[in-house]
């Protein structure tokens, strides 16, 4: 009875929740279990190929390694800043880093005894490090180079730490040949530091080679060395030099023992940058002995010192940024501390540099900084209340999913800034802040991306903040340009559709007032396309170079010169053909529709019809003119002579991301083309360019010489993934069946979510910048990049909350049925309110007691069913529209494009019923009527605030505008008429459910074509 007693208890005990689980939930969520750690989730050991985390609104670093931020710090523009390192020692011995651990929030790192290596160069190039060559595995990827210096010979030196006897040394060359910039260099020149001086040392003869190169002194010397620095006079006359392996060979082992000279004192640290642009490292250091022992702490920092730390300025776009550092013991402010630690005691020594506008503004961070009784906890709790307030908590029964989806929020947040400086005024995105200066912009291309990604923060001053950079800083014609600085627009441009996502943002977060603020400038950014690439007044739009693309070295602008490139950048005319773009002429309809919808938003219906119009002409060129129904894809056009490109690229995809083609006229068959394995569904897909075209390859160009750096002949693109993805959840919820499955979704989903692992391990969480569709492998060394959606398709298509522009709340789940055992998305913010949704087939996975599936407003449970199906819930009323009623439930826009009209005399007229009561001739017994004017060949009729239901359109042209249709002395109409579904029949006019739609969606189009 006893024993029993103890097992009942034990299973009551293990039944029972956990602690969190009696705590109250955190604001906006349901379940009082869903909590999570931003840093114990994506923790990780911390190395120089690991992205530095916490960043600053102006400040982020690449991944400085030391105790501190001795290199790798970026002040916007400003890169590869050294600001500050610490030299730590006790008892006289140096300390250096051992072992390191990587948070989102901070780094910590662990102490040892040792030596460190240091090296400098004359000149970095901005994506390497000076720093790889010194630390195992030797890869040419983790390397310096000197590429663009502009020099014909360069330097690199190394520290050694402490004075070695060495024989010679081992050098690993860098070589990028044919098409690359770096070779091996012609000549190499060693010098040793003796007396002060460098001093040049003589070595065997031998012929520098890519990979390993062994280097020996003259005469099988030996020598004591403490500093080593190499010259390279370059190969030919415009190639640069690259290391990816330094190592000493050593000829006696009189190097530092790593065994501690005093093993009861441990030393270890953190470092982070606070949000407010604050670096800080903290030392802690413990005395587990039985007597004292002498520690000195120093910063070492290359700036101006003062008498409590070091001060220096650096201008960005002529603005100047103020850096004032210091440290304190907790007692005292300075740089450095010599002192005693008692046995039995822990010391902490905080050590930070400020960076503001203004002196005052700085030294009042760092003083907060440093008086604080706990930093690096404060800090902490900072960190991970920005996710508490801004995200749902996520979980599902795919551990990569659910990793994936904190990392991309961890991706974004970490490239999210607020310079308020100059012409960037607002909050908003870098693409990448890893290694490049280029990617730290703030780029038009990965633009719409970020703002889509964005909408889904509680804040909305990030995704309309983003979207104000772009509308507040126009180019030339309206045109958005390609990046923004503080001096405001810069560059030329990349193909975007900024524009079309200020409606997307919208519909997230509404806000009138912002909305008819990004009003205008959207509308000018999509004329002014038209009026500038639109040559010979097309809105079929030219792009005449591939690099302003964002995609460079697609086939289809090589394709009419047999492919071949004529080598060099691919810009030679010869070969080069400019083209009518699919993708450019996609992006602007979506922007030309955006742009209407808001005006009719904000009541300007006048402003809406010229946007409306245009996207109309947009979107009929599109078809007629770049839909190949024999390849059954789109095609880009020569500009010339709008020949079709015989290239099949991933773009053809586009205007389906934009919901451009009709629904049920045979465009669906693109997706059997997308879903073949012969054409672009790679093992890890999408494919950029169809396997059949002759310059596919998923390494280098197969045809002559030409195509490095960014390919898309082949390869698989985030960018593109995150366009096909949103294009899928469209085409399955607004078109007719077709090839495409919700399986088919996932399948894509699920690739993509896998490849943003280094080498699919779970560990490493990294989005690069393209990679290998039959491999998955990485094809650059871009981290933590900023340009593509993944949380914006999960929750609008496999969670399926869809945005809507009324107060309806609709979740349709795409995830395919019995794909995740459970899922929760919980305290999601959604015009201004909070979602929840959630499933679990078993039960007792979210929370004890819950199965089934069930969807929350407000915390409140306002759905429930056995397993996800969708459903709408109508907010303002607070009813459920169930399915059987979604006829009478919602109410949406209808817009009706007529087209085909053989004058411009007159009036369009259009009756919209809703049973076959006086259709079609009877307008008094319609359920609406509408007319509009005729340009350019088309009318438009928009009627708002329709309930669901089946209706059916009849338009006709009124040519004399006498009110009628007109007819023969047969009865046979003399004026054009027409009707929705295109219905006909050839013994009178068709009846009304040939010409019966339905309306179940907050927005739909039809298009009828006029006849004579």
């Amino acid at each position: 009875m006893k024993r029993f007693l103890i097992v009942l208890v034990c299973t009551l005990l293990c039944a029972m929740p956990p602690a969190g689980a009696r705590k109250k939930p955190v604001l906006h969520r349901v379940f009082a279990t869903d909590r999570f750690d931003i840093d114990r989730i994506l923790s990780r050991p911390y190395d120089s190929e690991v992205p530095f985390g916490a960043s600053g609104d102006r400040v982020w670093a690449t991944s400085p390694q030391g105790w501190a931020f001795r290199e790798g710090i970026q002040l916007l523009y400003v890169t590869n800043l050294n600001v500050f390192d610490l030299d730590i020692r006790v008892d006289g011995q140096k300390y250096v880093v051992g072992q390191a651990t990587y948070f989102p929030s901070h780094v910590h790192l662990q102490g040892r005894p040792g030596v460190e290596r240091i090296a400098s160069a004359s000149f970095t190039y901005i994506t390497d490090r000076v720093e790889n060559p010194l630390t195992r595995p030797f890869r040419p990827e983790k390397r310096w180079t000197c590429w663009s210096s502009g020099q014909r010979s360069d330097w690199y030196a190394v520290h050694l730490g402490v004075p070695q006897t060495l024989t010679g040394l081992e050098l690993y060359f860098f070589d990028d040949q044919p098409t690359g910039g770096c070779a091996p260099p012609e000549s190499v020149q060693v010098e040793l530091y003796r007396d002060g001086r460098w001093v040049v040392e003589s070595i065997q003869p031998f012929t520098p080679s890519p990979g390993k190169n062994v280097l020996r002194f003259t005469a099988g010397r030996v020598e004591r060395v403490e500093q080593i620095r190499l010259t390279f006079q370059h190969r030919g006359t415009d190639r640069y030099t690259g290391l990816y392996g330094f190592e000493p060979l050593v000829a006696t082992q009189d190097t530092p023992q790593d065994a501690p000279l005093r093993p009861d004192v441990t030393v270890e640290a953190d470092k982070w940058i606070t949000q407010e642009d604050v670096l800080v490292a903290r030392v802690t250091l413990r005395n587990h002995g039985k007597t004292p022992c002498p520690v000195a702490l120093r910063m070492i920092s290359p700036f101006s010192e003062t008498a409590e730390g070091f001060e220096e300025i650096h201008r960005v776009a002529d603005i100047p940024l103020y850096l004032i550092g210091g440290g304190t013991d907790g007692r005292r402010r300075a740089p450095r501390f010599v002192t005693d630690l008692p046995p039995g005691q822990t010391r902490h020594f905080t050590f930070a540099c400020a960076v503001a506008r203004a002196p005052d503004e700085a030294r009042g961070q760092l003083r907060r900084t440093l008086t604080a009784p706990d930093p690096l906890r404060a800090h902490v709790r900072a960190y991970q209340a920005w996710f508490d307030q801004n995200i749902a908590r996520f979980e599902c029964s795919d551990p990569h999913t659910t990793k994936m989806y904190y990392h991309r929020w961890y991706l974004l947040k970490k490239n999210s800034m607020r310079p308020r400086m100059g012409a960037l005024r607002h909050r908003t995105f870098a693409e990448g802040r890893w290694t490049a200066e280029w990617y730290a912009n703030v780029i038009s291309y990965g633009a719409p991306h970020q703002i889509r990604e964005a909408r889904w923060l509680r804040d909305p001053s990030y995704a309309w903040g983003h979207l104000q950079t772009w509308t507040e800083n126009p180019g030339r014609e309206g045109i958005f340009p390609s990046h923004v600085t503080p001096r405001g627009a810069q560059g030329g441009q990349y193909t975007d559709w900024i524009g079309a996502t200020a409606w997307d943002v919208y519909l997230v977060h509404p806000d009138r007032s912002l909305l008819a603020r990004v009003a205008d400038p959207v509308a000018r950014n999509a004329q002014g396309w038209r009026r500038v690439y639109g040559w010979d007044n097309s809105p079929l739009l030219v792009v005449d170079s591939h690099w302003w693309t964002g995609m460079e070295w697609q086939p289809s602008f090589f394709a009419f010169a047999g492919h071949q490139t004529g080598g060099g950048d691919g810009t030679d005319r010869k070969f080069m053909t400019p083209l009518r773009r699919v993708d450019l002429t996609a992006y602007n309809f979506g922007n030309a529709q955006a742009a209407a919808r808001i005006y009719r938003e904000l009541g300007r219906d006048a402003d809406a019809a010229t946007m409306q119009t245009l996207a109309e002409e947009t979107r009929r060129a599109l078809l007629e003119q770049m839909w190949n129904p024999q390849t059954k894809w789109f095609h880009s056009l020569r500009a010339q002579d709008n020949a079709l490109s015989p290239d099949k690229e991933i773009i053809g995809l586009y205007p389906f991301y934009f919901q451009l083609p009709p629904a049920h006229q045979g465009y669906e068959a693109a997706w059997e083309i997308a879903l073949d394995p012969k054409f672009f569904w790679t093992p890890w897909p999408v494919a950029s360019t169809s396997r059949d075209c002759p310059a596919y390859a998923q390494n280098g160009w197969p045809v002559g010489p030409g195509g490095s750096g960014c390919m898309w002949n082949g390869p698989t693109w985030p960018h593109a993934n995150s366009l096909v993805l949103t294009a899928m959840i469209h085409t399955l919820r607004h078109y007719a069946p077709c090839a495409l499955t919700r399986q088919k979704l996932y399948e894509l989903f699920l690739s993509y979510t896998r490849a943003q692992f280094r080498d699919q391990d779970p560990t490493y969480p990294w989005t690069g910048e393209y990679y290998n569709g039959d491999t998955g492998q990485w094809k650059t060394d871009q981290r933590d990049y900023n340009h593509s959606t993944w949380i914006d398709p999960l929750i609008t298509g496999l969670i399926g909350l869809v945005p809507r522009p009324d107060s309806v709340l609709e979740v349709d789940p795409l995830l395919p049925e019995g794909t995740w055992d459970y899922y929760v998305l919980d305290g999601q913010h959604y015009r201004g309110h909070t979602v929840t949704i959630a499933y679990d087939a078993q039960g007792g996975r979210i929370a004890p007691g819950f199965r089934g599936y069930a969807v929350f407003l407000d915390g409140k449970e306002v759905f429930r069913a056995s397993r996800p199906v969708r459903m709408r819930y109508d907010i303002e009323k607070r009813t459920l529209v169930k399915e059987a009623e979604a006829q009478r439930g919602g109410t949406a826009t209808l817009t009706v494009l007529m087209t085909g009209f053989r004058s411009m005399r007159g009036r369009a007229q259009v009756a919209l019923f809703r049973s076959a009561m006086g259709f079609p001739n009877n307008s008094q017994q319609a359920f609406r009527t509408e007319e509009a004017p005729i340009v350019n060949g088309v009318a438009r009729v928009t009627f708002t605030g329709l309930p669901f239901g089946e209706y059916a359109v009849a338009a006709r042209h009124d040519e004399n505008n006498d009110g009628r249709l007109n007819r023969n002395a047969l009865g046979m109409p003399t004026e054009g008429y027409g009707f929705s579904n295109n219905a006909r029949n050839p013994f009178g006019p068709p009846p009304f459910g040939a010409a019966r739609f339905l309306l179940n969606t907050a927005e739909l189009q039809i298009e009828v074509r006029i006849r004579y």
